[in-house]
């Protein structure tokens, strides 16, 4: 295919005239790997009728098709003229590539047939490209036989691919002895394991649903299998049978992944369903994190009867999770059963505060307190809201008060290693170091803060400090230190010991075995025919292969080849086993993802690219596809509202989505948002806050300090005394370990990679 695309690039620049240098530039930036940065220069051209010439719309196209914006390629090609009759009709190819992309299968179909026509000669890469193409689009529409000859066609073209071009054929083949001398023709140990699972599926394309059904039951997809059934239904009462054995997975199932996919298909078909059953969907939504789904089935259930009060908890939750905050404060206060009454007191009273009902909810706090007492979570987590709200209204006495009757009263509390550490800290914080001495060491030598015991023993440090008493200090921050680089304290321990007992790692990492290159590679070619399926298959199977310590050398090959997410589960999963952690191990754990884009792109916005390393440790631990449920995209997790709106400030033409799922360029937009994150406050602390858990916040804790003195507003953005104290004082848990691991994850980076900060 190279050598092809090199004769094309030949006949485009004889032709590209006026166009020359920027044209040129495009093109060289597509070979170096940049293809947005060729849509960025090639934008000027495409909008003078001019100089929008074929040659520079294709260019345009390919380089959109190279960072699978499909949109951009669809508006580019659709109705140019010229598709059958320039460039070997790549351009009806890459219309194809969209077509399918964006589930377009009739105008695939008719793209994929005009596309596969050879002119004059094409060599086989191509062409069984096109050909894939062409077979996969009458794969959608159930032209089978079609879909069947023509993935043999390419089978042939292709021998290295052949094993998963059978099973595609397979798939669509409904004479069992045709599937059978298919199956005969595989060998790869990847495609082996898939044998039964194409079976399935020819059996389902060619709609004998019992047989399906039973084959995908056999094989543990039972989802599929009831997929399989509903289609086959045709009957009410066979309806309400697939109905029950959805709501029977739910109630067996472990496995969140098959629960989510019961609850879609739920959604999908809508089954009829019994009240029971129908709540037992909506307990099981609840446990997985599908609040909507809960919200639907409670609510429907109740239309027959109502709902139990361990069910109403359950929907008020849900409603919550869904932002339905007054309306989960009701179902909350309809809760009359002493086995969930605390609760749902407690939730009822943080409903209320969501809802910014601030008065009604501290006194439903109140009231949880005293009408609760004996229900240790109920009571103990009022108590803690409650310090907090005193925090944040300068009542730290009040808040400290609370926080010791949680310690006091609620010994097995969750909430009572931070509730006594954070007392300390407000003694610490009002003078009384002695204070918090005392109640720190008594906590350490009783093991009271098992959550908490590395904070409490580096703070215990810092109060001993505080009176004078170094030695006592530097003994408890040493302490810290053989919890090593990945322990939040042990690094501010170091720090304040003024050493770094982690050496500088300076070996290069080993050099992967070159026996693996050859699955990598097979798998790089399926991903550019678009069998992206066929291609995970294939690193599933290495990654899946590895085991103990030989992980280490399977997650080498993987980082060499660009899977960081992958190379750092592997490592992850040798140092578990036991694998020394050598300069080989720390860097596949600890990679350093698109190192060049990386380094480059933090330097251009004056920002420590370790620091950002670390951040996407968090984020979306190096995986570039990495999308969150409120679909946050990429390496550093964007928003596509907010790349639209970065998109415009750094001149990027067209913005597609689909760009932040391109490593270098969400690095480019992550890292110029994340630096104006950097530039709200003077300290890494509460810009990571922020980044985290939104600035509105970070301000109103950093107003209402442990030290009850409340600091202006005007001035939320000054310096602050103590950056280390501001992270203890986070209420949030979430947001408060993030600080922690980032901080974390920048020490062991700068021990790993050895490289300065950059000031930012």
């Amino acid at each position: 295919m190279r050598r092809l695309l090199a004769g094309w690039f030949v006949v485009i620049a004889a032709a590209r005239g006026a166009a020359q240098t920027p044209y040129a530039s495009a093109d060289s930036a597509l070979a170096a790997g940049q293809p947005w940065r060729a849509n960025q220069i090639l934008a000027p051209l495409l909008a003078v009728p001019a100089t929008r010439t074929p040659d520079v719309v294709l260019l345009a196209a390919r380089s959109a098709a190279a960072w699978e914006g499909w949109q951009t390629v669809r508006s580019l090609l659709e109705h140019e003229t010229w598709l059958d009759a320039q460039f070997d009709r790549l351009g009806r190819r890459l219309l194809t590539d969209a077509d399918l992309a964006q589930a377009r299968n009739a105008d695939a179909l008719d793209d994929a047939l005009a596309a596969a026509v050879v002119d004059g000669s094409r060599d086989n890469e191509e062409q069984a490209h096109r050909l894939v193409d062409l077979a996969r689009a009458y794969d959608r529409l159930d032209q089978l036989d079609s879909a069947a000859t023509t993935y043999r066609r390419a089978m042939a073209l292709l021998p290295d691919l052949a094993d998963w071009l059978a099973l595609r054929a397979a798939g669509v083949t409904a004479d069992s002895a045709g599937r059978a001398a298919l199956y005969a023709s595989v060998a790869l140990p990847a495609a082996l394991p898939r044998i039964p699972w194409t079976e399935a599926l020819a059996h389902d394309r060619d709609d004998d649903f019992d047989g399906a059904a039973a084959r995908y039951n056999a094989l543990g997809a039972h989802v599929a299998g009831f997929k399989v059934e509903w289609r086959g239904a045709t009957t009410d009462s066979a309806k309400a049978a697939i109905g029950a054995g959805l709501a029977q997975l739910l109630r067996a199932s472990s496995n969140s992944a098959e629960s989510r996919d019961a609850l879609d298909l739920i959604d999908q078909v809508n089954p009829p369903m019994v009240r029971d059953d129908r709540l037992a969907v909506a307990r099981r939504a609840a446990a997985v994190n599908r609040p909507q789904d809960a919200v639907d089935q409670f609510s429907r259930a109740a239309v027959e009867l109502p709902l139990a009060d361990k069910d109403r908890v359950m929907l008020g939750t849900a409603l919550g999770a869904v932002s339905r905050w007054p309306d989960a404060a009701e179902v909350f206060a309809a809760v009359h059963d002493p086995a969930y009454a605390g609760e749902a007191a407690y939730f009822r009273a943080r409903a209320l505060l969501r809802a910014n009902q601030l008065d009604p909810a501290e006194h439903a706090l109140h009231q949880v307190v005293r009408q609760y007492p004996g229900d240790t979570s109920a009571a103990s987590i009022a108590l803690y809201l409650l310090a907090d709200l005193a925090i944040d209204a300068g009542e730290v006495d009040s808040a400290r008060a609370d926080y010791l009757r949680l310690a006091t009263r609620y010994p097995s509390s969750s909430q009572r290693s931070h509730a006594i550490l954070t007392a300390a800290l407000i003694a610490l914080e009002r003078g009384d170091a002695g204070v918090a001495i005392r109640e720190l060491s008594h906590a350490l030598d009783v093991h009271a803060v098992p959550q908490e015991t590395d904070a409490s023993r580096y703070w215990l440090g810092r109060a001993r400090w505080q009176i004078g008493d170094t030695a006592g200090a530097r003994q408890a921050w040493r302490e810290l230190l053989p919890r090593g680089p990945e322990s939040y304290y042990a690094v501010r321990a170091a720090a304040r010991l003024d050493t770094i007992p982690w050496p500088v790692i300076t070996t290069p990492p080993a050099i992967p075995p070159d026996s693996l290159n050859g699955v990598f590679a097979r798998a790089a070619r399926l991903d550019a025919l678009g069998l992206d399926m066929e291609a995970r298959f294939e690193r599933d199977r290495l990654s899946g292969d590895a085991r103990g310590t030989d992980a280490e050398r399977t997650g080498e090959a993987f980082l060499a080849h660009g899977f960081m997410a992958r190379a750092a589960q592997l490592g992850s999963r040798a140092a578990s086993a036991g694998a020394p952690k050598d300069a080989t191990l720390w860097q596949l754990i600890y990679p350093l993802p698109f190192a060049e884009s990386l380094r480059q792109t933090a330097a251009s916005e004056s920002v420590d690219p370790l620091l950002v390393a670390s951040v996407i440790r968090q984020e979306s631990g190096f995986e570039p596809h990495a999308t969150s449920r409120t679909d946050a995209r990429g390496l550093m997790q964007v928003q596509p509202s907010t790349g639209r709106d970065l998109a415009r400030a750094l001149g990027f033409p067209d913005f597609d989505p689909a760009l932040l799922w391109i490593a270098p360029i969400n690095l480019v937009f992550g890292i110029h948002h994340f630096a104006a994150a950097l530039r709200r406050y003077p300290e890494v602390e509460r810009s990571l806050a922020a980044y985290n858990a939104g600035e509105s916040r970070v301000n109103s804790w950093t107003i209402a300090p442990l030290t009850g003195q409340r600091r202006s507003a005007d001035h939320v953005h000054d310096p602050i005394d103590d950056p280390e104290l501001f992270v203890e004082r986070i209420p949030f848990v979430e947001t408060r370990d993030y600080v922690r691991a980032i901080i974390r994850n920048q020490s062991v980076y700068r021990m790993v990679y050895g490289a300065p900060s950059t000031p930012h």
